[in-house]
């Protein structure tokens, strides 16, 4: 049995599906997420914890970094699996669109 009393407080080295379905609503919308693509056309999205330095790809049970070959894929993971994220950003080019909570 695996020991979860700090994991909405310790993000992990590797941000899994799995990990993310378990922290995301104990975190209270404490983390963003970035939608962008990659220089081969690919498309991943990261997550970045209140209060930490740096973003967390997300991965594959095996440990590679999870990617989309469409960006509507990318989007649609997001809106199933980060439900609960304060800010959502799509960056396509030097663009960076948001994700309005209100208008």
């Amino acid at each position: 049995m695996t020991d979860t009393t700090n994991a909405a407080s310790t993000p992990p080295n590797k941000l899994t599906k799995r990990y993310l379905d378990m922290v995301g609503s104990s975190l209270g919308g404490k983390y963003a997420v970035t939608v962008h693509q990659t220089k081969e056309g690919l498309w991943t999205i990261a997550v970045k914890f209140e209060g930490k330095d740096h973003a967390h790809a997300i991965e594959t049970a095996r440990g590679d970094m999870k990617v989309w070959r469409n960006i509507i894929s990318a989007i649609s993971f997001v809106q199933e699996n980060c439900k609960f994220a304060s800010d959502v950003f799509v960056e396509v080019g030097d663009w960076k669109l948001c994700r309005l909570n209100e208008l």
